[in-house]
C-alpha cells in the first residue's frame, strides 16, 4: 500500500514537469463564406486564400483579426570610436 501511494505521489509530482502544448499558429488570411456563416483562417498568403475561397465555394478573403505582425525596429549601426 505504501508503495502505491509513493508511486502515485511520484507520478503526480512528475506531471508538474510537463510543458503545455505549443499554441496553434495564427495565419494572416481568412476565407469567409457568408452563405454558410463559416470562416477559415488557415492561409499564409492572400493568393492562397483567394485560390481556395473562389474555387467554387463562393467565399471572400480578409485579414485575420487575430493576426498581429510585430514590427521589427531597424538596427542602427554602431558608431566607431575614434582613436587619438
Amino acid at each position: 500500500m505504501r508503495m502505491i501511494v509513493f508511486l502515485l505521489g511520484v507520478t503526480i509530482a512528475g506531471m508538474g514537469c510537463l510543458r503545455p502544448a505549443a499554441a496553434a499558429p495564427v495565419y494572416r488570411w481568412c476565407a469567409s463564406y457568408e452563405d454558410r456563416g463559416d470562416m477559415t483562417c488557415a492561409y499564409d498568403t492572400f493568393q492562397q486564400c483567394l485560390d481556395t475561397a473562389r474555387g467554387g465555394a463562393g467565399g471572400m478573403c480578409m485579414e485575420n483579426p487575430a493576426w498581429h505582425s510585430t514590427p521589427v525596429a531597424p538596427v542602427k549601426p554602431r558608431a566607431r570610436r575614434r582613436s587619438h
